[in-house]
């Protein structure tokens, strides 16, 4: 790094954890972030994301979703609302976390990143500062964080990707998708190796196909990659999902008893049927500041 780079890292690692009395309350409370990606576009992978947040909501569980997807609002449309602030509001003096965070179904709160996420790079080190120490405060007030990101394999992507404790890949059982899938996993790997990395089948016919699906893209990351993935199930190729996505409600809600939703049920009780190290969230505050830093 040159000096100002190295100055503007000092300046975080000094103030980064300027904790309140009132937030010093609960500081063992440590979500989990799960950034949901996948390899190309169009695969179902917002409409899993806002899905799996009411199902663990569901479990009674404190879930924040992160739309990450830059300059894209797709939460937003799936739910047919507005979302007045976004991320780069932070800077404000009279806006606080709380403000951006929209209530969503079931109680469910939704922060819009848009393009603002991208401009924050170019903002002074004391509001980057601003927006970190607001970060802290998911510490204490939710058990999960869903990142959605945008598909493919761009910058903005891999540092979400890379700054959250879990990933899991959406792909659906066509060749161009799994293998812009697969494309995304070897990147990831090259990128770390530690990265736990989870998969979801959306729109399978079946739990063969959808178990097909996964072992042939299981047996090339374990030959090509030596990265093991876990399987956490599939979404079958439900109407019921495309009905509820033009009602803008979405299927947990509108058909809770329809196939999609026991699909989701499954994948959910898989999810929080594994530990993960709680710790991590501080090391997701610190790869966060590197995205918001360009570094």
């Amino acid at each position: 790094m040159d000096q100002a780079s190295k100055l503007r890292s000092a300046i975080l690692k000094k103030n980064r954890y300027n904790y309140s009395p009132e937030s010093n309350k609960n500081l063992d409370s440590n979500p989990r972030v799960i950034c949901v990606s996948s390899g190309k576009g169009g695969v179902g992978k917002t409409n899993f994301t806002l899905n799996l947040a009411l199902a663990l909501r569901k479990k009674e569980n404190r879930v924040l979703v992160i739309d990450a997807d830059l300059g894209l609002a797709n939460i937003e449309i799936l739910l047919g609302i507005d979302i007045k602030y976004g991320f780069i509001d932070l800077v404000e003096d009279n806006i606080k976390i709380e403000d951006i965070m929209v209530d969503g179904p079931l109680g469910i709160k939704i922060i819009s990143g848009g393009a603002g996420i991208s401009e924050v790079a170019d903002l002074p080190i004391y509001k980057i500062n601003k927006i970190l120490n607001n970060m802290i405060y998911l510490k204490e007030h939710v058990d999960f964080i869903l990142i959605d990101t945008g598909a493919g394999i761009s910058k903005s992507v891999m540092s979400f990707i890379l700054a959250a404790q879990e990933v899991i890949v959406v792909t659906t059982p066509e060749p161009t998708s799994i293998a812009d899938s697969y494309a995304l996993i070897k990147v990831i790997t090259k990128k770390t190796n530690e990265k736990a990395i989870n998969m979801v089948i959306n729109r399978a016919d079946n739990k063969k196909e959808a178990e097909i699906t996964f072992k042939k893209m299981e047996m090339v990351s374990k030959r090509f990659l030596n990265k093991p993935i876990k399987y956490l199930g599939y979404i079958s190729d439900d109407k019921s999902v495309r009905n509820s996505v033009k009602k803008q409600i979405p299927f947990m809600l509108n058909s809770p008893n329809c196939l999609a939703s026991k699909n989701l049920e499954n994948i959910c009780d898989s999810i929080l049927g594994s530990v993960e190290d709680g710790n991590k969230f501080n090391n997701f505050i610190n790869k966060l500041s590197n995205l918001f830093l360009g570094g």
